[in-house]
């Protein structure tokens, strides 16, 4: 995984198990394992060119920020509101995915 990015299992008193996704100076943001599994077979299908979709988003319930990437044509670029973009190329995505997997269970 990129130094820019970090993923890592977390725990919410209400939640419970949750997934903490950070990018670069980007605010945290917190998945549930299933919210998890579900980005992950996102990006992975547009990593792998499986899917022609050129947005992928997501409103995590435990989270105050919402995910959204991007796609490109050599990578994602990964946007929080008033931040710089974090662009991820193919490899780096499909690790973020292969993390994100991992930590659905």
């Amino acid at each position: 995984m990129s130094q820019m990015v970090e993923v890592a299992a977390a725990e919410h008193r209400h939640f419970g198990a949750l997934v903490t996704i950070r990018v670069g100076e980007q605010p945290a943001r917190r998945l549930t394992p299933n919210e998890a599994g579900i980005l992950s077979r996102a990006l992975a299908a547009v990593a792998n060119g499986a899917s022609a979709e050129k947005q992928i988003f997501m409103s995590p319930i435990a989270s105050d920020h919402e995910f959204e990437a991007f796609a490109q044509d050599d990578g994602v670029a990964v946007k929080a509101p008033g931040c710089p973009d974090i662009f991820l190329d193919w490899t780096q995505t499909r690790a973020l995915a292969e993390a994100l997997a991992r930590l659905a269970g």
